[in-house]
């Protein structure tokens, strides 16, 4: 039948020290031979068949865009022989398992000798580990929703909580079938970690965190302390970071505002385009930002709590059309102008494109706090603007670790008890914990659009406990939405690799990554920024001990002191773009 897709499942795929990998086969039903598009992957295939493939890329047009799809379990997981993902963390073998897979499938009948690779997240992180040992059929990688490698298992030094809880559970159930296939009883580890699924909350709130009980299982145990107890990055980890300098093929990088990953895309990218292996990779490396979450976009481009319109959904976005057209670029060889940047506009709801990051350009502009020493809540009296301060009051306000401020509105997606962004601010503003400070309405549109970063001037009575910040978009009507976030703990406040605890009530100076963003901040509406000491479960809670992360059962109560005077200034640096 004239374009009908031929299916063949679980096909062997040995590599060299004789495990067999299993894939998917997906193709027209012809002689043909076309390129090939690879994802490894360590999640069910079936279950990314029946999805449509991905919001990035749909399988089924794809396949009729003249491309064959292979999708591959890496070893140990599903039908893949070999050792369980958990026992090899750091990823080693990825690199000569993709490597042999690449060659295997350029030698297939069905293979016109050009092979890319696709995926996201931890599908991401795999194509940098192969990419680097330059299979020679390999023309291309499309890593989306991937940092600058492993799981950003921290930022700043605080732990991702949310995210790696997910991935407890969900490694756990994992852990569960293969030991089910072994003849084990596991019925009381599946009650466990499925209550935890429907009752997230009982992984987030445990104390001490170290102790969760759904992390109470032969290797699950191991990856959960490592993840919770070890700030520092194991030696081994840097298998799965991007050499850069070792990739001689193009990439096409693809993540969204609300994503973890935002920040390290334009590292990757940047990075790639400085310290390529070739002069077709540092040219050919092409950035797509949507207003998304971690799995992409919706069907009609809702995005938490607000529509961006039918050029964010799934349809109206360039999304397919750009993947696609870079593949065409890259493994077909045809002609197509593809920008280096394509970036949506939130607020404006557009699309734009660019040469380099940060836009060219670029002004920074510096935005000060200021009070009278009240801007707790945004009925205080914070305001913000571009005048340094002189002499002013500082801020006060008690952070309880027993008494968190919630994640209303976070980066990732939005799944396991999360309240996925943006979401309005509104309720958790009302928070004597929390200082609002605001612009005056303002008289035109604003861009802001690049990376951000706040110097906080701040004192606590306690020797370590965390400060956050949130830029927020303030609507007419008093509606409030979290454009981006940031925190730091401040034992690392010098260097994430050497802790520094605090002397109570020093004046310290923080730097807070808040990533990059890109927000029209329209007329009439303001710009605010959220400080305060706690975002969780997106983060974990400082219990302001001082003791290492998930040791504690019990918090202390801590005194924050936030300083905006002539020798303390307080500031964040915004990249406001110009026409």
């Amino acid at each position: 039948m004239k374009n009908s897709i031929r299916i063949d499942r679980s096909v062997p795929i040995e590599v060299r020290d004789g495990t067999v990998l299993r894939a998917d086969v997906y193709r027209l039903n012809d002689r043909q031979k076309r390129p090939v598009i690879l994802m490894r992957t360590r999640y069910d295939r079936l279950k990314w068949e029946m999805g449509g493939g991905s919001n990035f890329m749909p399988m089924l047009n794809t396949v009729l865009s003249g491309y064959n799809i292979v999708v591959q379990s890496v070893r140990g997981t599903y039908d893949s022989d070999g050792k369980q993902i958990l026992e090899d963390p750091y990823l080693t073998v990825e690199g000569p398992d993709g490597y042999d897979t690449v060659e295997w499938l350029a030698s297939q009948a069905w293979c016109d000798g050009n092979v890319g690779t696709a995926g996201g997240s931890y599908l991401g992180t795999v194509q940098w580990v192969l990419a680097k040992e330059n299979p020679p059929h390999l023309k291309a990688i499309a890593p989306w929703i991937s940092g600058s490698g492993m799981l950003p298992s921290r930022l700043n030094g605080v732990f991702n909580l949310g995210l790696f809880a997910n991935h407890l559970l969900l490694d756990g159930l994992e852990l569960a079938d293969r030991l089910e296939k072994q003849g084990k009883d596991v019925s009381s580890m599946r009650e466990l970690l499925n209550r935890g699924y429907a009752n997230p909350e009982e992984v987030y709130n445990y104390l001490p965190l170290k102790d969760v009980p759904q992390a109470d299982f032969d290797i699950i145990r191991e990856y959960w302390h490592d993840s919770v107890l070890n700030p520092q990055v194991s030696p081994e980890a840097k298998e799965a970071r991007p050499e850069y300098e070792k990739v001689a093929v193009p990439c096409c990088h693809v993540s969204g505002w609300y994503d973890f990953f935002t920040s390290g895309t334009f590292n990757n990218f940047n990075s790639m385009k400085e310290k390529g292996a070739t002069r077709i990779a540092r040219e050919g490396q092409h950035v797509l930002m949507g207003p998304w979450l971690h799995m992409g976009p919706s069907i009609m481009g809702d995005v938490g709590e607000l529509n961006f319109g039918r050029f964010a959904s799934i349809l109206g976005s360039p999304i397919f059309e750009h993947n696609l057209g870079f593949f065409n670029k890259y493994l077909r060889g045809m002609d197509i102008d593809l920008p280096a940047i394509r970036y949506f506009l939130m607020g404006a709801n557009i699309w734009k494109t660019a040469d380099s990051w940060p836009l060219p350009g670029t002004q920074w502009q510096r935005f000060f706090l200021h009070s009278k020493g009240h801007a707790s809540t945004s009925g205080g009296d914070g305001f913000l603007n571009r005048n340094e301060p002189t002499s002013e009051t500082a801020d006060v306000f008690l952070y309880d670790p027993h008494f968190p401020i919630p994640s209303t509105g976070c980066r990732g997606h939005g799944t396991c008890g999360f309240a996925s962004s943006p979401k309005d601010q509104s309720l958790i503003e009302r928070r004597d914990d929390v200082l609002c400070y605001t612009t005056p309405e303002l008289k035109e549109d604003v861009e802001v659009t690049g990376p951000l970063e706040m110097h906080l001037y701040a004192a606590t009575s306690v020797k370590d406990t965390d400060f956050t910040v949130k830029l927020v978009d303030v609507y007419p009507d008093g509606h409030a939405y979290n454009v981006t976030d940031g925190i730091i703990r401040a034992r690392y406040r010098k260097s994430f690799l050497k802790e520094q605890f605090i002397i109570p009530n020093e004046i310290n100076e923080y730097i807070i990554n808040m990533e990059t963003a890109s927000q029209m901040f329209l007329k009439g509406h303001c710009l605010r920024l959220d400080i305060s000491s706690s975002n969780f479960p997106e983060y974990d809670r400082n219990m302001n001990t001082g003791n290492q992360p998930g040791e504690d059962a019990k918090g202390v109560t801590a005194r924050q002191t936030i300083y905006h005077e002539s020798l303390y200034p307080s500031y964040i640096d915004l990249p406001v773009i110009r026409y």
